[in-house]
């Protein structure tokens, strides 16, 4: 609203998008953006909360954008560009000539004082004519109108990839909207960012690409996602400490065999923790040796280290009188008014005003609100800010204006907003990302403190024509020189740690799913159809779907191994008869009533099933309880969606190596799942629709990698993760489901779920007319080369993704017991595996799938070790890493 109470031209554009929909309308807007998210799979991971633990949760993105007008942005634009050149010359003379400290211009103790401040870096400087490569600031509107600054973020600014993934979600989700408000686009700043970061390359050789990298601390990190959309719209790898290392003074990336120089490094790790031979002794997140190489020349990182030292609080207070004297101009974009100890009449206001002021540490930046603080405590801060002086800044509590957000129930309401803007270095000075990365706040009472609570997607109301900023397109002859040229992929031992955890987790996840469909159908059977012939076959699923899975079943739900295999004892009632499950095909035996007595209560299923269901083992509560569990406990590993969180844990890890329509699919499942959990009526029903749901996506994902993925190392790793475990499942299935010999009814309804299970039921009835056996399932499961889903086409996938990776000789030891798995293979008759011993164990059929089973498994852990494996944790070749001060 303006000062009349009346909507402003640019937001009353919107209102046919939100406010005139209605309540219902806006509902409907706010669930297909959270849709999106997490079909986007768009998350801010929650780290500190008490334990080890990272959590990833949806994203929270406002659905309505945040516009900026055309004269706003002028101001902000050119106010932000100022500001990056100012910081710019300071952090070049800070570890340089020092001018401005010798100058008085910059009190030394604030720069030397402060934990940003980088010792090691005096003297490192990167190729070009600005020192600060990528700046950022977070920006409000106050009360008399102006933006100010409320903070400036200099050592690894996060954000822009959260500021374009939001404005994906939200174009898709309101297009109409979008396209009515044609805000201004963001992709050209990620192009520029890109063209300028193979630009920021040492000298190299001609012909040569730059190798550039995003270095991040990994998926555990607060802004994982954002680091790795970024590095996906780059179109660099995403890499963490243990995928580089130093040799021979230059920076290199491990590869599968090999190591792959790296010209230019986009940082994510702050400062401190990026080198622990150097700077932090105790940081895993570093690379050992990284400040050398840097002093060298041989790589170039940005930002550079020890930019942090821009975000100190106390610097902003020294920007106006920087810019006037070193760019001859006026401070454009004013910070919060600020008030330094180490300046006496400021020091005399902040204690004065303690109780209304924001402290601020000028060592390392903590924060203390002042209204929050007790008397006692009021009085405590006063002497240390009298002791201490120069270490504390005393800040105006920040003003915000407000904008239209969705608010539960209520539909629309006004709230606290900022924004965080971005700015990148160019040869022709700075441009600034036509938008940024919005955000929603809300005030807490009593004390009127503000959080941020969700983003917003930034609107700039300005015609590309009109802006300011270098093009984004690189000129004609770089675009030439960098056509012809295709850098290849590559992958670390870490990316392809995760892909072949990937594949595994994958086909876990399908074989699991698979088995608990085909044994909850019989469950259903048995549970309202006792009655029917086989159903000892229930149990024994039961005890193959506990073996397949490493869980443990209920005892209530497993075959009593103590009774014949051929007849499974029916207690009808305490003080009737015994009869067998097969007794009603028989007219003659002991019993001589037992039939008639069947076929009467034959006539009333109801209450036969509610009479003898608790006889066949499985078919209860007990066996029900465990389907569910494995199907929606997180927390069981080996469940379903113990499968399915652990894939969904790896592909983040490497989700700049992933399409988005991964993590649709990953949504999807994970939104099935939820609803299964949460599910209180109708159970069976919900568990026979998890399973459907969950199957369709996981096909989804087997045909992304079948189909659209390139064959390139990564694929083949994830591919041989497939087939091993997709051959260890079939080992261990048939081994559980197979093994012993049982009565011919049981062993059909055995044999056609475990045909289902594998996705093998109609090339088996095509085949064998009539009833399963171990012989016909043998030769469709074990010995079919052209069947995907038998054991030898496995070994032979394995076989072909071996030979295609690099340095495949055939020798490895990988190889060698894969070989050893092919001969077990070949030298069996199918028709030897019906034998069984006096016991009634297949010992032919025993022996063959524990043999296969035992290579694949060392066959895994000798890839994983020789092929996959990260360096192990570095230590100190002196003392301890215990930091001291």
């Amino acid at each position: 609203m303006d000062s009349r109470g009346r909507v402003r031209s640019m937001w009353s554009e919107l209102s046919a998008d939100f406010v005139d929909q209605g309540v219902g309308g806006i509902g409907r807007i706010e669930n297909r953006v959270r849709r999106q998210i997490e079909d986007d799979g768009v998350t801010y991971t929650e780290v500190g909360l008490g334990d080890d633990t990272a959590i990833a949760r949806p994203w929270r993105l406002d659905p309505i954008p945040l516009l900026v007008s055309a004269d706003d942005w002028t101001r902000l634009e050119s106010g932000l560009v100022q500001r990056s050149r100012v910081l710019d010359e300071v952090l070049t003379d800070v570890y340089g000539p020092r001018r401005l400290l010798s100058s008085g211009l910059l009190p030394p103790e604030i720069v030397f004082g402060s934990t940003g401040y980088v010792r090691a870096a005096h003297g490192i400087t990167i190729p070009g004519t600005h020192q600060l490569f990528l700046h950022a600031c977070d920006i409000s509107r106050w009360g008399d109108g102006q933006f100010r600054v409320l903070a400036d973020w200099a050592q690894a600014p996060s954000g822009a990839g959260y500021a374009l993934a939001d404005r994906r979600v939200v174009a898709e989700a309101i297009p109409e909207a979008f396209e009515h408000a044609g805000p201004r686009p963001l992709t050209p700043f990620a192009r520029a960012m890109r063209l300028m970061l193979e630009e920021a390359a040492p000298e190299l050789a001609d012909g040569e690409e730059p190798v550039v990298v995003v270095l991040s601390p990994g998926s555990h990190s607060e802004t994982a996602f954002d680091q790795a959309y970024l590095a996906q719209t780059l179109g660099f790898p995403l890499v963490e400490s243990a995928d580089l290392v130093v040799r021979d003074g230059a920076l290199w990336m491990r590869s599968l065999g090999s190591l792959e120089r790296v010209d230019v490094v986009l940082r994510r790790v702050d400062a401190e923790f990026s080198d622990p031979l150097d700077l932090r002794a105790d940081s895993r997140l570093g690379v050992v040796g990284l400040v050398e190489v840097l002093r060298r020349g041989a790589v170039t990182v940005v930002n550079t280290l020890g930019s942090g030292l821009l975000e100190s609080p106390a610097l902003s207070a020294f920007l106006p009188r920087i810019a006037r004297s070193v760019l001859g101009e006026e401070l454009q974009l004013d910070g919060t008014p600020a008030y330094w100890g180490g300046d006496d009449t400021e020091r005399a206001h902040l204690v004065r005003n303690i109780g209304a002021l924001v402290l601020r540490s000028a060592v390392d930046g903590s924060t203390v609100f002042g209204p929050s603080l007790s008397a006692a405590e009021r009085a405590e801060y006063a002497a240390r800010i009298e002791t201490e002086r120069w270490k504390w800044v005393g800040q105006e509590p920040a003003e915000f204006s407000v904008a239209p957000a969705v608010e539960g129930a209520t539909g629309l309401a006004p709230v606290p907003v900022g924004m965080r803007l971005f700015s990148l270095a160019r040869r022709g000075g700075y441009t600034a990302m036509a938008g940024g990365l919005g955000q929603q706040r809300m005030r807490l009472e009593p004390t009127r403190s503000v959080i941020k609570v969700a983003a917003k997607d930034v609107w700039v109301r300005t015609a590309p024509a009109v802006a300011a900023a270098v093009a984004a397109e690189a000129p004609r002859e770089e675009r030439l020189r960098r056509a012809v040229p295709v850098v290849e992929a590559i992958s670390s031992p870490r990316v392809l740690n995760d892909l072949f955890w990937m594949g595994r987790y994958s086909e876990r996840a399908e074989s699991v799913v698979r088995l608990l469909a085909a044994t909850h159908d019989v469950y259903q059977d048995y549970r309202y159809r006792p009655w029917i012939d086989g159903a000892e076959a229930l149990p024994l699923l039961m005890r193959a779907l506990s073996v397949a899975t490493g869980t443990i079943a209920p005892d209530s739900v497993l075959p009593n191994e103590s009774e014949s295999a051929g007849a499974l004892a029916v207690v009808v009632s305490p003080d009737e008869s015994t009869v067998s499950a097969n007794a009603r095909d028989s007219t003659q035996g002991p019993d001589a009533d037992a039939k008639p007595q069947f076929a009467r209560r034959a006539a009333e299923p109801e209450a036969l099933a509610a009479e003898v269901r608790q006889s066949v083992a499985g078919a209860s509560a007990d066996g029900f309880d465990y389907l569910a569990a494995l199907t929606g406990d997180r927390n069981l590993a080996g469940s379903l969606s113990h499968a399915v969180d652990h894939y969904g844990a790896a592909a983040r890890a490497v989700r700049d190596q992933l399409s988005g329509d991964t993590w649709m699919i990953i949504g999807a499942v994970d939104r099935a799942l939820a609803e299964f959990r949460c599910a209180s009526a109708e159970q069976e029903n919900a568990l026979s629709a998890v399973h459907s749901l969950t199957l369709a996506a996981l096909l989804s994902l087997s045909g992304i990698g079948a189909e659209s993925l390139v064959r390139d190392t990564g694929w083949y790793v994830m591919d041989i993760g497939k087939r091993i475990e997709r051959g260890l499942g079939i080992a261990a299935l048939l081994n559980a489901a197979l093994a012993r010999a049982n009565a011919p009814e049981t062993e059909q309804v055995v044999a056609e779920a475990v045909l289902v299970a594998t996705e093998s039921a109609v090339s088996y009835r095509r085949r064998h007319r009539g009833s399963a056996h171990v012989a016909a399932l043998a030769g469709l499961l074990l010995f079919d080369a052209g069947n995907p889903r038998s054991l030898v086409y496995q070994l032979d996938r394995l076989e072909a993704d071996f030979q295609a990776l690099p340095g495949g000789s055939g020798a490895s030891r990988s190889q060698r017991l894969l070989a050893d798995a092919q001969r077990m293979l070949r030298r069996v008759d199918p028709a030897e595996l019906e034998h069984t011993d006096d016991a009634g164990v297949r010992t032919e059929l025993v022996e063959l799938l524990e043999g296969v089973h035992l290579r694949l498994r060392k066959l895994s852990e000798s890839f994983e070790a020789t092929k996959l494996a990260v360096p192990v944790a570095i230590q100190p070749l002196w003392g301890n890493t215990r930091m001291v001060g």
